[in-house]
């Protein structure tokens, strides 16, 4: 098993969903890590499939219209 570190804020918070969850901070970490690591590999996953001679024929249906008033922020 590998350490890291995390800066002491992160630490905490993370101690606190781990005493919520009653589980260990290294198991919680873990967890976390792991599912944000799958998460990152399905998207490379779907960006590998990804055309940008598609995207752009797709955003050629777009109307060079401003936004609605309501879509600004």
């Amino acid at each position: 098993m590998k350490n890291i570190q995390l800066p002491d804020d992160v630490y905490l918070r993370a101690a606190e969903l781990a005493e919520h969850d009653h589980v260990s901070v290294d198991r919680l970490v873990a967890a976390i890590v792991n599912e944000r690591a799958t998460d990152w590999s399905r998207l490379q996953a779907r960006a590998a499939r990804g055309s940008l001679e598609k995207l752009r024929k797709v955003m050629s249906k777009v109307s060079d219209a401003p936004p609605e008033p309501i879509d600004c922020l």
